[in-house]
């Protein structure tokens, strides 16, 4: 009788530590999910701040829009220091593509919204003048996989690079 008392309490004791061990992973699951949208949260914060960035350079720098003019115009008429700031600036817009590049790869960032801000990457690459990525591609140490995305997604060949 005793014994018969005991393996009802042992088999109730298995049954409670299986429910609690369900709930911990269910806990668990929920903070994950709430730490991974908090990320991305973080991610697209950052990378509206790049966007953002380039409009108030600007607006706050009297003489940068009419360098800009000039060098989308034609960038062999700009002084060294102009170039600098030229491309410095094109720079900021390929940082933030390449952030968002990164954190896809890296898990970070969905691939749902990668895709859309790649697409608006994209969009506004695209409206540049043709020599605008090669000039920046050449100019920094981007990663190859992120060389090679962009090449793709603009329609230029670089066999150069290798995937990642």
């Amino acid at each position: 009788m005793f014994e018969r008392k005991l393996n009802a309490w042992v088999a109730i004791a298995e049954i409670i530590s299986a429910v609690a061990v369900v709930i911990s992973l269910i806990y668990v699951g929920l903070e994950i999910r709430s730490s991974t949208l908090a990320s991305e949260a973080d991610i697209q914060a950052e990378l509206l701040s790049y966007t953002a960035q380039k409009r108030y350079l600007v607006i706050e720098s009297s003489d940068l829009s009419s360098l800009l003019v000039k060098g989308y115009a034609d960038p062999t008429r700009l002084s060294p220091d102009e170039t600098l700031r030229f491309q410095s600036y094109i720079e900021l817009f390929y940082v933030a593509w390449e952030r968002a590049y990164n954190t896809r790869a890296a898990g970070v960032l969905s691939d749902e919204l990668f895709d859309a801000w790649n697409d608006w990457f994209i969009s506004v690459a695209e409206r540049d003048p043709p020599f605008v990525w090669p000039m920046v591609r050449d100019s920094q140490a981007w990663l190859p996989g992120f060389i090679q995305h962009v090449d793709k997604s603009l329609g230029y060949i670089n066999s150069d690079v290798e995937d990642e």
